[in-house]
């Protein structure tokens, strides 16, 4: 009797021992990169962020974080020149650090409104973006995607758009780590 109740207190401090290693060991293997993004939006019709710039700020944030990606994003900005998105981007950058965030993407968004447009709005016409590492501060990306047609009669053409603007800022990403 005196036995068992020792022999039963070992195995009660054995079993918790082996599921803390095994938890520990477990959370050691868990590990992703973090991500920040900044969408900044010419457009020079809009004096507020389109619905099509949310649109695919939502789309790039999901596609991301189905990559395996931690994401975060700074608020969606409209600039009007090439001074105010280095200004935006220094400022989202500073944000990523103060994030710990690995990489920080700025997503530039053109729109184009002329007489073959068919909305009210204007019409996305090229996507630019650049990638830089948030721990040395080296942007070692700066890519565009032109001569995007929008399709309206499509439902899902935005997030489409999306999914091909996360591949390429992807495939950037792999590069630079490889």
């Amino acid at each position: 009797m005196i036995v068992d109740k020792y022999s039963g207190c070992f195995m009660g401090k054995l079993k918790r021992l082996s599921i803390l290693a095994v938890l520990l060991f477990g959370t050691s293997l868990c590990f992703a990169n973090q991500i920040s993004f900044q969408i900044v939006q010419h457009d020079d019709c809009l004096d507020c962020v389109s619905e099509d710039s949310m649109t695919i700020e939502d789309s790039v944030l999901n596609n991301f974080f189905e990559y395996g990606f931690i994401v975060t994003n700074s608020d969606a900005a409209i600039s009007e020149s090439a001074a105010q998105d280095e200004k935006l981007y220094k400022i989202g950058q500073g944000d990523a650090f103060n994030g710990y965030s690995d990489f920080f993407i700025q997503i530039r968004l053109y729109y184009e409104r002329n007489d073959d447009t068919l909305s009210a709005s204007s019409d996305l016409c090229e996507i630019g973006f650049s990638i830089t590492s948030v721990k040395t501060g080296k942007k070692f990306a700066d890519k565009s995607m032109k001569n995007i047609k929008i399709d309206r009669t499509k439902k899902n053409n935005l997030a489409k758009i999306s999914s091909d603007l996360v591949n390429a800022i992807s495939k950037e990403l792999r590069a630079y780590k490889a």
